[in-house]
């Protein structure tokens, strides 16, 4: 006789008609773009926030407002402490200019690269939170529409790759034309790093963090790729404990965090506010997580296997692909989402 639901420490899964219909959540930074391409199909230099001034040569600018060397070490602390003085307001437009412009550029190579391997890994009833602006998962996402079934795209920090309509209240690809009054999308706001951001002054941002919400608090496995929740994220981080709480998922969802294995101790730390760490997988590589070893089928896998103790075999699971259409077609071949519960557990 098992143990009547309401004494449990966490609830059942949500299934229908022996569905799933919890989502699997992905929540990416700046990490899975440098694991996906750290140089573009044109050649140029992925950065992450902290280096981007590097990168993108604007050190020569930063040093005429009279800073030195050692205060521009990491750029997402230094513009947070300029962000809102005004005497720095031109400094802090020119460098926001200079950064859309650079990733605006970048360009997806031709063949497969983590992003298609992600989105084809999550159905639509999953979801991904983007805190890049790159326009990668974007691309990706467009170029993978074929296939069917894809998940959710959600930019809470907004994005190059993805454009608005003001008066419609639409977003879509940034190279599109708004499909209510057909004019072309605007730039998407982009949230640059400051201690304090303020969610709710953007409707378009503020429905994106109200979509990021809606998926956590229901959230019956969460992956962490590449995104470190820094510091100047403190709200953000906030904002996702507080719905991924109301999930009740905790002792039994999956969560796992792919990055850098010198980081690992540091990441453990961080994310420990929203995982039971015997559901907690550390890894530096996509390959070794749910999704690689269970595309499509990711959580289903995992509840068979921990609640009917019934595991599934790993006989669909990704291999490297050396073409997007080999990978596609791969792909198109899971069918099996049905859980092994022959009722509702």
């Amino acid at each position: 006789m098992g143990i009547p639901s309401d004494l449990l420490p966490y609830r059942k899964p949500h299934i229908k008609n022996k569905r799933l219909t919890d989502p699997h959540v992905v929540i990416v930074g700046a990490g899975a773009s440098i694991a996906a391409c750290k140089y573009d199909k044109n050649g140029v230099e992925v950065p992450v926030l902290k280096n981007i001034h590097k990168v993108l040569g604007l050190e020569t600018a930063i040093k005429d407002y009279g800073f030195s060397v050692s205060d521009i070490e990491d750029f997402e602390m230094f513009y947070s402490s300029i962000a809102t003085k005004p005497k720095y307001k031109d400094l802090a437009a020119y460098l926001e200019n200079a950064v859309r412009d650079y990733f605006k550029k970048l360009e997806l190579p031709d063949e497969p690269t983590y992003y298609d391997y992600l989105i084809l890994s999550l159905t639509e009833k999953d979801a991904i939170i983007s805190f890049n602006w790159d326009p990668f998962l974007a691309q990706a996402y467009r170029r993978n529409l074929k296939v069917g079934n894809l998940p959710m795209m959600i930019f809470p920090h907004g994005n190059v790759g993805m454009g608005i309509c003001e008066d419609c209240h639409t977003i879509g690809y940034a190279d599109t034309l708004c499909s209510e009054c057909y004019n072309e999308f605007g730039d998407m706001p982009l949230l640059f790093p400051v201690g304090e951001k303020d969610y709710g002054k953007h409707s378009i941002i503020k429905f994106q963090w109200k979509q990021a919400q809606e998926y956590l608090s229901h959230a019956a496995g969460v992956t962490v790729f590449g995104y470190s929740a820094p510091v100047t994220d403190r709200e953000a981080f906030d904002l996702m404990k507080n719905a991924y709480q109301e999930s009740g998922m905790k002792e039994i969802a999956l969560f796992e965090i792919i990055n850098l294995e010198s980081v690992r101790e540091e990441q453990v730390t961080r994310w420990e506010e929203l995982f039971n760490k015997k559901m907690m997988i550390y890894t530096d590589t996509l390959k070794n997580t749910q999704l690689w070893k269970f595309p499509r089928v990711s959580l289903e896998a995992l509840f068979d296997a921990i609640l009917q103790c019934h595991p599934r075999e790993e006989n669909k699971s990704f291999q490297s692909f050396n073409s997007l259409d080999d990978l596609q077609a791969f792909v198109k071949t899971i069918d099996e989402y049905e859980l092994y519960f022959e009722t509702e557990i």
